[in-house]
């Protein structure tokens, strides 16, 4: 009986060295799918961070910029193959026999989450979809039907429908021959009454998917949402992900089914769905994918994308070219003065007839600093006083130019921006119907949502908002989503994206931009951050829960196995940014994440935690490009690693190396990087 006992409790303590062995190597299994990255309640599921856990407390000499390769010394690098011949401690062999009962036989598993935790995008059999049916018909039954000589962005779109569908299915193509099950695209001669009642439903640049006998349509009321509509069913059945420009993949599936009985219909909610980061201003085709519909920017016809919402001329700004002058920052001309407003006029409408495509033209105030204001004349301030905000001279200028031209350019908008010291609504005046007011959010802290009236950043934004969309039927809104003081920074706004957008909808707002890092390549979270804000723009009604679920589907793929440690790294430096009473978008690196201790001293072990997160993640990474994606957006880490510290120019060396390997080429707004071959002395550069 004793030697049974002993035995069993060798047994439990070689499963416990198991236990230890697997914690220490690490766990590959994904989080169950987690709201706030800045939540600290003891029942989140962060992700363990048991690396962070043996970090020194005092300054450390060196920052590591390589994994270590050895096992940890107080761990065993493998399990003894034989049972100890020590005696046991009398403690343990006089253990209680109902001790026993509780060793397990076989290893415990970990329970299956909702995210998939294997990057790989193929089943077993190297197909990532076994088997693709509509309405139970095999996909091999079915021809596909296209307009000829429809829109180019229609056909191209049914050409990647083909090219997805064959990597899914693994090399099948769709025959070409007639067949008593097709998938129709766009306006064609197979339309049914049934076809067309359902077109008619469809509201702006949405689509509709539906069965009708033995066919299954993509359409939309416009060739624009044909196009989205065949990328939705792409990637709601096929399993295809547009996660970022260089970033295609198909998930895995085992099978799926179209429903015979589907009918989807989806109404976009925005009208203007405009997400300005570098990919999706300068490439069409991922814009495309993404349901960004601005195209002010686009070398590709207008025709190929199936239109879109687009200015004439200039977007921003414009008041100074409007009057043949250079632009100029903090200057604003006179409101009041004829001679000013006929050359306006008069410029106005030659824009419009060199961009006979353009829905938008933009008459907005130069750029101005806070505190700045617009034209103080007598004629001017009388009109302000009046209205109880400079916006009131800035709408009666606007409403004349939008009256005078509306006979002659119908559908045309006028677009101007409530910006600095016009956001105020003016008390008696109203936009024309064909005035957009353009609301935008520069001053507000972006930690907390903007509908958060406890903070004190944003409690006027609030009221502006609500404000506005009372009296304004095409409220836009200019927002900012990226720190233009170092975009290098981690900019911790991810927790206030849905809410935000959300708050939008909630406010008849119906376009949105969103500002980002638009001219240059980042080194940072660009890529996810356009994939979630243009997912957010097309579909606002996600839940929360969606959202952060889009969120670490997309850490998967991009960055690879290790997506866990940049999670964690996310999810430490909100919380951190969160000790902040605000974050905006002009804050220093240092400011937005001060790396202190709970006493206010700075704690330089911790930039160097976080470093180890992103060369984890590199050394998991299977593919060169995840590698690649890993190591562009580490610069970020080495930016707080050269800040201060002992080898501090050993990262800022990083830093230019990692810049220019990745072709980034501004380091803050409109500012380039500094040429480092002509300055020895590294130390002022940043």
């Amino acid at each position: 009986m004793k030697l049974t006992r002993v035995t069993l409790l060798l047994t439990s303590v070689l499963m416990m060295l198991c236990m230890i062995l697997v914690a220490c190597n690490g766990n590959t299994a994904a989080p169950e799918v987690t709201g706030s990255l800045a939540d600290t309640s003891d029942t989140s599921t962060d992700i363990p961070t048991e690396a962070l856990t043996d970090a020194p407390t005092e300054e450390p000499t060196e920052i590591p910029t390589e994994i270590p390769t050895e096992a940890p010394t107080e761990f065993p690098t493998e399990l003894p193959t034989e049972a100890p011949t020590e005696t046991l401690p009398e403690e343990l062999t006089d253990a209680p026999a109902e001790m026993t009962t509780e060793v397990p036989t076989e290893p415990e598993t970990e329970p299956e989450t909702e995210v998939d935790t294997e990057p790989e995008a193929e089943t077993d059999d190297g197909i990532p979809l076994n088997s693709l049916t509509i309405g139970g018909v095999d996909i091999k039954e079915y021809t596909l039907v296209v307009q000829d000589g429809g829109a180019a962005c229609v056909r191209n779109s049914a050409d990647e429908l083909i090219e997805f569908i064959e990597k899914a299915t693994g090399g099948f193509r769709i025959p070409e021959e007639a067949s008593d099950h097709e998938i129709v695209i766009g306006v064609t001669d197979r339309d049914t009454a049934k076809i067309i009642a359902a077109r008619a439903e469809v509201k702006l640049d949405g689509y509709t998917l539906l069965m009708d006998d033995n066919r299954l349509y993509i359409t939309g009321s416009c060739d624009r949402g044909t196009m989205y509509g065949v990328y939705c069913f792409l990637e709601d059945y096929v399993g295809v992900r547009f996660f970022a420009k260089d970033t295609t993949v198909v998930i895995n599936q085992d099978a799926v089914d179209v429903p015979a009985d589907v009918h989807t219909t989806h109404n976009p909610y925005f009208e203007m769905r405009d997400t300005y980061w570098y990919d999706m201003r300068y490439d069409q085709t991922f814009a495309n994918h993404s349901k960004d519909n601005s195209f002010y920017d686009s070398s590709t016809p207008v025709s190929d994308i199936g239109g879109g919402i687009g200015y004439a001329g200039r977007f921003v700004h414009t008041i100074n070219l409007l009057q043949d002058l250079p632009y100029q920052g903090n200057v604003q001309p006179c409101l009041t003065d004829e001679n000013v407003y006929q050359l306006v006029l008069s410029n106005v409408r030659k824009w419009l007839d060199a961009n006979p495509q353009a829905t938008i033209i933009s008459v907005s105030q130069n750029d101005s600093d806070p505190g700045r204001l617009g034209c103080q004349c007598e004629n001017c301030k009388a009109i302000d006083d009046a209205e109880g905000s400079p916006m009131g001279s800035l709408l009666t200028f606007i409403n004349r130019i939008a009256n005078d031209i509306k006979e002659d350019y119908p559908g045309v908008y006028v677009d101007t921006l409530a910006y600095r010291y016009t956001r105020k609504p003016p008390k008696t005046i109203r936009p024309a119907d064909n005035v957009i007011i353009r609301l935008c959010s520069i001053e507000c802290c972006f930690t907390h949502p903007l509908a958060d009236e406890t903070c004190s950043k944003n409690k006027q934004f609030k009221q502006d908002i609500e404000a506005w969309s009372e009296i304004c039927d095409n409220l836009y809104i200019w927002d900012y989503t990226y720190n233009a003081e170092t975009y290098f920074t981690f900019f911790p706004n991810f927790d206030v994206l849905w809410d935000n957008v959300n708050f939008y909808k909630d406010h008849n707002v119906k376009g949105v931009f969103l500002e980002g890092q638009q001219v240059s390549v980042s080194g940072e979270f660009a890529e996810l951050r356009s994939y979630l804000l243009a997912k957010l723009l097309w579909d606002p009604d996600m839940t929360e829960a969606q959202y952060y679920a889009y969120m670490d589907e997309f850490l998967q793929y991009y960055y690879g196995a290790g997506w866990e440690k940049i999670k964690t790294y996310m999810t430490d430096m909100t919380k951190i940014a969160m000790t902040n009473p605000h974050v905006g978008i002009f804050d220093k690196g240092e400011k937005m994440i001060p790396f202190v201790d709970p006493e206010g001293n700075r704690d330089l072990n911790y930039s160097r935690d976080m470093l180890d997160l992103w060369l984890q993640a590199y050394e998991l990474a299977e593919t060169d490009e995840q590698k690649a994606h890993v190591e562009k957006s580490s610069i970020q880490a080495h930016y707080y690693c050269q800040l201060k510290g002992k080898n501090r120019k050993t990262h800022l060396k990083k830093v230019y190396e990692l810049c220019e390997k990745y072709g980034i080429e501004y380091y803050k707004y409109v500012i380039p990087m500094p040429d480092s071959s002509q300055n020895e002395n590294l130390d002022s550069l940043l």
